[in-house]
This record gives C-alpha cells, structure tokens and sequence, in this order.
C-alpha cells in the first residue's frame, strides 16, 4: 500500500469514528425510568379488561438474567400481561405514556426488551404469540391496538408465530409489506420472522433453564428470526418526520414520513388474537431501563466531520514520529 492510501485510509477511519461518536458525545437523556421503584403514578396508563402491568417485577425469580442495561445486576423491571388473566378470549393491549411530558425535536427512545412466551417451540403454546409495542407522536391516552391507536408505532412478537411477525403502524392502520418500510424488502414475508433478513440475525433461543427444569413445556427454541428469550436493545428514533426502529443495531422499519397526533411517546403490550395462553405465567414482555435521548443537531454533526477532516489533514502533513 503506497503512502498516498495509506493516508486517505487514515482519513476515512478518523472519520467513521467520528461519526459513529457523534450521537454519544451529544446526545443529552431527557427521561429515565429503570423500573427498579413503583413508577406508575409517573404515566398515564390505558388499558382494556384483563391486562396488568407490574412495576419493579422481580425477572429473576424465571431465570431471567439482568438486564444489559441495567447498573449493579438489578433485576427488577416492568411486567406487562394481555389477555391472560380471565377467561375471556379476546384481543387486549395496554399502553404507558409518561404523565404531563412532551418530547419536542428529534430524540431516541431505547429500552431492553424480553419477550417470554409459553411452549413448546418452535411451534409455541395455545395463545403463545403476543407483542411488546412501543412508538412516537401519541397525545398519551390511548390503547394501541388496530382499532384505537395513534401515532407511529411498532409491534413485534417474541416467538414468530403470528406469519406478521414485525408490524409498522400509523394510527390504526397496518403498513404492508409493498409499502417499502420494511428494511427486509417488498416481498410478502417482508414482515414474517422466517424472511431471511431476521432469520439470519436471530437465533433461535430457548427457554432460561430455570424455565424449563420448572414447566417441562419449556422445551426446545424459538425459530430463528424470532426475538424471544433474550434481552433485545430495541431503538426508536424521530428526527422530523423520519422514524426508524432498530433491534440489536438491526434496522427494522424506516418511515420518511410518519403519523404524529401529539408529542408524547408509549410503551405497551397487545395480545392481537382471542386465543388464551394455556399457561398465563409464561406469557408477557418485559421493559426494562427506559430512555429517553436527544438526536445531536446536523450543525453539529458537520462541524465536527469538518474538523476530523482538519486534524487528519495535519497528520497527513506532519506524521507522528515515534522513538
């Protein structure tokens, strides 16, 4: 490699590093919640018949482990539950949104995510398939379900038995896959945890082992393609009218021009089918570590990527000497 690339490698490197420190040299948290206390008189919570959410939940006693996010091997988290606890089949959801907060500008919500679902797997239990939602621009006082959501907003099951596995809402209405916001593609299993966009991100887990020494259902793995049984970092960020959600750094959904009704967000659970899981115990989400973050400004951005280009330049002129 002759001097002259060796050089613009050098810029270039500097430079993706740069940008990859932008957001965490700028970005500024504006909400925190780590479920560790009872937080629920800090939300407003909307929620039909038979679902729960419990606040400062002890995870472990499932064997599941701490959270990645979580400071000191904390535990405890946010339970959420749909359709579980009657029995009534019917669909159900249940949204958080914190009380009296606006979220104005451009900001990422990011939280860990465990989806637990009954077995056996791959194919799941009766009533296996459920979803953890989350999204952006809601007025904070709805459920977010087909029939009475807002804002943009995200679904996605923990063992990929719903064939509409990752799901983009705006309001009510479910985005197909021929829309183009689905990073996976256009293809009609765009959406479904079997496309291989997901199958060859997630493995298929199973089961805490403390799961399945105590419910011998417990057996076997989730289908790869499928977010189950593991804690996932799930981010979802606006910026104008742009928003994207990510799992584990895989970009899911891009949406150019998103649905807002307010300026507030939500987290929340939703059971979308009438079948009851053959054991409650075993089915819900989990949020854990809650944030908010600010998006640095593009100003900022540029002016930092002018001056990375600045000091590789000056390496470039006047190269280190070592001893």
């Amino acid at each position: 490699m002759n001097i002259i690339n060796r050089q613009a490698r050098r810029i270039f490197l500097t430079l993706g590093c740069l940008w990859f420190a932008i957001p965490a040299a700028n970005a500024q948290i504006v909400f925190t919640d780590n479920f560790d206390l009872n937080s629920s008189l800090g939300y407003t919570i909307t929620a039909d018949p038979d679902t729960n959410a419990t606040f400062a939940f002890n995870y472990s006693a499932l064997g599941i482990p701490s959270a990645p996010h979580s400071i000191g091997g904390t535990t405890l988290g946010l339970k959420l539950e749909a359709n579980n606890g009657d029995t009534t089949a019917a669909t159900a959801a249940i949204s958080l949104s914190p009380l009296g907060r606006t979220f104005a500008g451009d900001f990422t919500i990011r939280f860990d995510m465990w989806i637990n679902a009954n077995g056996p797997f791959p194919g799941g239990g009766t009533g296996s398939t459920q979803f953890v939602t989350a999204g952006v621009g809601t007025a904070g006082a709805t459920v977010h379900k087909p029939t009475s959501a807002d804002g943009t907003w995200f679904a996605v099951d923990g063992e990929g038995g719903s064939g509409i596995d990752y799901r983009i809402f705006f309001d009510g209405a479910l985005q197909d896959s021929s829309t183009g916001l689905y990073v996976a593609g256009t293809a009609a299993d765009a959406r479904s945890a079997d496309n291989f966009y997901y199958s060859g991100f997630f493995p298929g887990e199973s089961p805490p082992l403390q799961q399945q020494n105590d419910f011998p259902q417990q057996s076997g793995n989730v289908k790869s393609g499928a977010v189950g049984f593991a804690w996932r970092d799930v981010a979802i960020t606006k910026r104008d009218t742009q928003v994207t959600w990510s799992i584990d750094g895989l970009l899911i959904a891009d949406v150019p021009g998103a649905s807002f009704s307010g300026d507030n967000i939500f987290i929340g659970y939703w059971d979308a089918f009438t079948s009851i899981s053959d054991n409650p115990q075993l089915s819900f989400g989990l949020i854990d570590n809650l944030r908010v973050e600010t998006v640095p400004e593009p100003g900022a951005a540029a002016l930092m990527l002018v001056g990375g280009l600045g000091c590789a330049g000056v390496r470039r002129r006047f190269p280190c000497r070592h001893s």
